[in-house]
């Protein structure tokens, strides 16, 4: 089985204004991600697509230089990921940018968030080895949030409602466990990618359940906050227990 990682990381986010290449714990975020991703060494190529030569950069001074840049038409805030994905494949399948797998073309995809700045080679090892068990179904890393499906509640014109209304009175032992998407990474076939012609819409995607907080999906100042506390306990947990 002939593996690719892509990792997307556009250029132009608004909300956290260049934060693809931004420090997070002394060295770009998306190297954070990258790096996990070269130290699992699955993957025959690990491909950053960037529309942006700043990031471009620094994905090659990380070890992994992009062969070709994204279409912008593809850098948007619009675009379905898995739409970028799939051009991605498909140009490697061309052979552009001369990458040519050890072992044929390319029969799964690994998507990594470049804000996944708190997942490890670990995680990705073990997930490639649920997926590849079943490998027609793709796979995607999720978290608890924290809260039973009936529990959940939204703000409706200021007033705190139900989400589920007709269940949130469920005897505890009937309570749904709810999942979220981790923002960390999602796990396809080829021929998935190439039979999905609409990238926004939902597929059955498999769970990989991970730890909580390895679950930070970084779009806003808080989320990169949270994400920075996490990573500096960490790094106080390691230094403690190797003085």
């Amino acid at each position: 089985m002939s593996r690719l990682c892509v990792i997307p990381a556009r250029g132009g986010s608004k909300r956290i204004p260049g934060k693809n290449v931004r420090d997070f714990a002394g060295r770009p975020m998306l190297t954070h991600a990258l790096k996990a991703a070269q130290d699992s060494r699955l993957f025959d190529h690990i491909h950053v697509s960037t529309d942006d030569d700043q990031i471009a950069d620094a994905a090659a001074a990380a070890g992994a230089p992009p062969v070709f840049l994204r279409d912008p038409a593809l850098a948007d805030d619009h675009t379905p990921i898995r739409d970028v994905v799939t051009s991605d494949l498909a140009r490697f399948t061309s052979g552009e940018g001369g990458v040519i797998s050890r072992t044929g073309p390319f029969t799964s995809i690994t998507l990594v968030y470049a804000t996944a700045v708190l997942i490890e080679a670990g995680d990705l090892v073990e997930a490639i080895k649920v997926y590849e068990k079943q490998p027609d179904r793709p796979l995607l890393a999720v978290v608890d949030v924290g809260a039973p499906l009936e529990r959940l509640m939204e703000d409706r014109q200021g007033v705190l409602r139900p989400a589920l209304p007709d269940q949130f009175a469920n005897r505890t032992q009937d309570l749904t466990r709810a999942y979220r998407d981790a923002g960390a990474f999602a796990i396809y076939s080829a021929a998935t990618l190439e039979a999905d012609r609409d990238g926004a819409a939902a597929l059955e995607f498999r769970p990989f359940v991970l730890p909580r907080w390895k679950g930070v999906d970084i779009d806003t100042e808080e989320d990169w906050r949270f994400a920075e506390l996490i990573k500096a306990g960490l790094t106080a947990l390691e230094g403690a227990a190797n003085p």
